[in-house]
């Protein structure tokens, strides 16, 4: 008679092997894409696919194999992050001519307006349009960012009655046209503490710097564009303390030409939108204060936890601050926050098929990094109606 542990053994191998097996090729059937010169292969972790990986390991990584590395990410990969369309043999690397694009598949304007298609000024784009991924190395120095990290940030420039220019707030590209910012970042006591607002950078990383590189790798000149509109959320109050519907957009004077250190960030669309739950780590990006000094001159990045909103309501109303849902609170850690100089800067994540996405404009807090006091940001997702209905081509 064969004991308990043999029928439990043939049972498994005979009934649930094949259940697993096809289980297996169910993942691998969903796990199938194109990489970037139309060959079919499996979406896995770039750990896993030696031709890709070898690439990002080359001590200098040229421009064409850089954008084949960020054309190649691709959604619900296996292992671990980044996923990219992995074809295990030479054919995964770069082509020396690109193909032609693939058509463009007509939408309805309201499909357009949900979506997000590039190229077209009053729309924004969606993933793997916007919120791409770093594959450079960090630069082991406390929260810099990679070379190549968080490309939609901004820099908004200002000058002062003197003459003397200021770098202060921070901002986002999400299309090629618009920068989101911080309404208190364009009116109010701005513009007689700092100065008037007159440009925004774009491609920065080490203000101290004209050119940046590291390990041999530089990115391209800094672009500085002049600004044809300022528009303030017509329901921001700059005289109030609560300091609700701070968000703003910046038109800029002319089309970005995008790069690879210069691409949108995604917005949170209804089609991609998810939910955000207290506890959830999100980044905050900018160049503003630091333990050690008034401003950074590397871009920094910070990860910091989603407050319970009515406990951060009951702390802010001590103050007499009365904080509404269109405010999100993040942080409250002693010495993590964002800070000065990081106003109207991104509150981001990796959401919807892991792309980045911008969750919040950087607003206000209690001074910086108190214990228990979170920093108050913007919820970008409430004010998602009103971005799409202002912007225009």
């Amino acid at each position: 008679m064969k004991s308990t542990r043999e029928v439990v053994g043939i049972f498994w191998a005979t009934c649930l092997l094949p259940f697993t097996v096809l289980q297996i090729q169910s993942i691998q059937a969903q796990g199938t894409c194109r990489n970037p010169n139309q060959e079919q292969g499996q979406c896995l972790s770039i750990y896993d696919c030696p031709p890709l990986l070898s690439l990002v390991q080359q001590t200098f990584v040229n421009l064409q194999d850089r954008t084949f590395l960020r054309d190649s990410v691709c959604p619900n990969g296996v292992g671990r992050t980044p996923y990219v369309c992995c074809v295990n043999d030479r054919r995964s690397e770069p082509l020396e001519s690109t193909s032609a694009a693939p058509p463009v598949t007509p939408t309805s304007s309201s499909q357009q307006g949900q979506q997000g298609q590039q190229g077209k000024g009053n729309l924004l784009p969606s993933p793997p349009k916007c919120g791409p991924h770093s594959f450079g190395n960090k630069v082991y120095n406390g929260n810099d960012t990679a070379l190549d990290e968080f490309s939609w940030m901004a820099l908004l420039e200002y000058v002062d009655r003197r003459g003397r220019r200021e770098l202060s707030c921070g901002g986002s590209l999400i299309n090629n046209r618009y920068v989101l910012t911080a309404a208190h970042c364009v009116i109010g006591a701005v513009e007689t503490e700092v100065g008037r607002l007159t440009t925004v950078r774009l491609g920065e990383y080490d203000t101290s710097k004209d050119i940046d590189c590291i390990d041999g790798l530089c990115n391209q000149p800094v672009l500085e564009m002049g600004i044809e509109e300022r528009i303030v959320h017509p329901q921001y109050d700059p005289a109030n303390k609560d300091r609700v519907h701070d968000i703003a957009l910046l038109r800029l004077d002319r089309p970005v030409l995008l790069n690879e250190y210069i691409q949108p960030v995604c917005l949170p669309l209804v089609s991609t939108r998810m939910a955000i739950n207290t506890g959830e780590l999100l980044v905050v990006s900018g160049w503003g204060r630091t333990t050690t000094a008034r401003k950074s001159t590397i871009k920094q990045r910070l990860d910091l936890p989603v407050n319970d909103h009515d406990s951060c309501a009951r702390k802010f109303a001590t103050r007499n601050i009365h904080l509404i849902s269109s405010q999100l609170c993040v942080g409250g850690e002693f010495y993590r926050d964002s800070c000065d100089g990081d106003s109207g800067g991104p509150l981001m994540r990796r959401a919807y098929e892991q792309f980045w996405y911008q969750e919040g404009v950087v607003s206000f807090g209690n001074r910086c990094g108190l214990e228990g006091w979170p920093g108050v940001y913007t919820r970008v997702s409430d004010y998602m109606d009103w971005i799409l209905q202002t912007i225009q081509p």
